[in-house]
């Protein structure tokens, strides 16, 4: 045991870390012009216990271009400090320097770094800090020029799609001497969406600068319905106007009582008769930005009128039918997509005779649907669960004649059908007798 005490001695008085000290450079490689300056950051750090002094030394080709901030300092334990190191180039190349710094009191003690510079031949004028953003439907253009002289600068600019085509073109002039910060504003509102790019150039110089940006779809469909009437007939326009940024798909549904004698002109889609009514419905496909369609159809009057006069007590029948059955209610469900949501609506049409008293309404939605909390018109009672959603409207007394529309927005879960049960209607009659109806079910698809 008494032979490992010397070594164990010799091994105490060895300090800890002794001789740490640690370098590093940020960054490690730079670009630059002739005759601009351009900076490093040296980090020293002493990672021993006791204060020591250092000396940092660069090497390397061209000394004379370069500045450093401290070249002699203490550091006390375990502290770090930054140092600037400038360089002035006036030639250009590729250039490598190492640094060194040292301990004064334990010279073998050091640490070293490499660092790159690269130096390109002098840009002037020149364009510098260069963005492009689309904010709403304008491109925003923010960046620099710099001259070392005094000049009038044409400034270009060209916006070209993806193929390369040239959409918009905009030239300013500006003097400029030293930097000079330029903002610019250019239109989108005339312009598809995708994507594009600005390229900015200075006239007469082999220099530009060039940044992609991307305009999103705007869908807006603009409908109008325009009517003539007379005694005889009913004439209905209905325009459609895509007046947004992209090719869109779109549908229009009217819903005519059946019976009436309709002359299609532009033939729709697809008609289904549904209850008391025809519902005529037209698809357009890729309906082009900046492209208007018709729909035109007219309501023969003439020919019912035409009919009754020839049928007689055929008319006065149906008539008499038409009364007894206007002494009961309707309740009739149907539904839009819109977009990756369903519009469903429930229309309730009082009798024409009496009042229905204490009416309610129900509907249920299965679990495979989201009700959307937006509605239109009466809000309903929402329970949910995890048999599905159910709505509630209490209308109270309904007048005769009154015509009631309940409306709710639903977001499919998965890509699939959605079944809809029947909605179904409960209201008291004079006798104090509860009576229910239903609508009919519907498919979301």
């Amino acid at each position: 045991m008494k032979k490992f005490l010397p070594i164990l001695f010799v091994l105490l008085l060895i300090p800890i870390n002794a001789g740490a000290v640690d370098i590093t450079v940020s960054p490690e490689s730079r670009t630059t012009q002739v005759e601009s300056t351009i900076g490093y950051q040296i980090t020293v750090t002493n990672e021993k216990f006791n204060p020591d002094t250092y000396i940092l030394t660069v090497f390397g080709p061209h000394l004379e271009w370069a500045n450093l901030q401290s070249y002699y300092f203490q550091l006390e334990s375990y502290e770090s400090r930054v140092i600037n190191l400038n360089f002035y180039p006036n030639k250009e190349g590729s250039y490598q320097y190492e640094i060194v710094v040292s301990s004064t009191m334990h010279p073998k003690h050091q640490d070293s770094a490499t660092i790159d510079l690269k130096v390109n031949p002098l840009i002037d004028p020149d364009i510098t800090e260069f963005s492009a953003d689309v904010v709403g439907d304008e491109l925003k253009i923010n960046f620099k020029v710099t001259s070392r002289k005094k000049r009038e600068i044409e400034i270009a600019f060209e916006v070209t799609d993806s193929d390369g085509n040239q959409m918009k073109v905009l030239s300013i002039t500006r003097e400029v001497y030293g930097e000079k910060e330029i903002s610019e504003t250019i239109s989108l509102e005339d312009m598809l969406s995708g994507s594009y790019s600005i390229e900015v150039s200075l006239v007469g110089y082999d220099l530009s600068r060039q940044a992609n940006f991307y305009i999103p779809p705007v869908h807006n469909i603009v409908t109008s319905k325009k009517t003539v009437s007379s005694p005889f007939t009913q004439e209905v326009t209905i325009t459609i106007s895509n007046q947004g940024n992209t090719a869109d798909d779109y549908s229009v549904e009217e819903n005519l009582p059946a019976g009436q004698y309709v002359t299609l002109i532009d033939g729709p889609s697809s008609q289904y008769l549904e209850e008391n009514d025809m519902i005529y419905q037209w698809e357009f496909t890729g309906l082009q930005v900046g492209q208007t369609i018709q729909i035109k159809y007219t309501v023969d009057y003439w020919k019912n009128m035409l009919g009754w006069a020839i049928m007689g007590f055929a008319v006065l029948g149906l008539l008499g039918l038409g009364v007894a059955r206007s002494r009961r209610p309707s309740i009739r469900k149907r539904h839009l997509r819109k977009r990756n949501e369903h519009v469903v609506v429930i229309e309730i049409r009082g009798p024409l005779t009496r009042e229905l008293r204490n009416v309610l309404v129900k509907d249920r939605v299965s679990p495979l649907g989201k009700v959307l909390p937006e509605f239109e018109g009466p809000k309903p009672i929402v329970r949910e669960s995890e048999a599905g959603t159910e709505l509630i409207w209490r209308l109270g007394d309904v007048r005769p004649r009154s015509e009631i529309y309940l409306s709710y927005r639903i977001r499919p879960l998965i890509e699939a059908q959605l079944k809809m049960p029947r909605a179904y209607l409960t209201y008291r009659t004079d006798d104090e007798s509860k009576t229910r109806i239903y609508s009919k079910q519907l498919m979301l698809e």
